[in-house]
């Protein structure tokens, strides 16, 4: 098996934690948007359908 210097092994690690924590900050994001997004659209679809049952 290679051997791994303390230092590589650390960085690797810096590395893999800054990735996992960029991803996840980005699919929090990308997440909260969607549910804005379906939260608009819900209500829009809503006042639609009270403005249809008012002229019934």
């Amino acid at each position: 098996m290679a051997d791994i210097s303390e230092r590589t092994l650390q960085v690797a690690i810096a590395i893999s934690f800054a990735v996992g924590f960029a991803s996840g900050w980005q699919a929090n994001r990308m997440r909260r948007q969607f549910l804005d997004w379906r939260k608009k659209r819900l209500q829009a679809k809503l006042t639609e359908t009270q403005k249809k049952l008012d002229l019934a």
